[in-house]
């Protein structure tokens, strides 16, 4: 009975573990596209009619 349950427990730890690492890839890879679409602060070079 105690092995049932330990592989029982095994199994959600494990599922918990790939959920998590899931949600840290998708959030690390939220912060990288948020990076990438920033505008830049500063203005471009560029003739202002003179």
């Amino acid at each position: 009975m105690s092995q049932l349950v330990a592989n029982k427990g095994s199994k959600i730890i494990k599922a918990l573990g790939l959920i998590t690492l899931i949600g840290v890839i998708i959030a690390v890879g939220r912060i990288v596209l948020r990076v990438f679409n920033e505008k830049k602060s500063e203005p471009e070079d560029g003739h202002n009619g003179i």
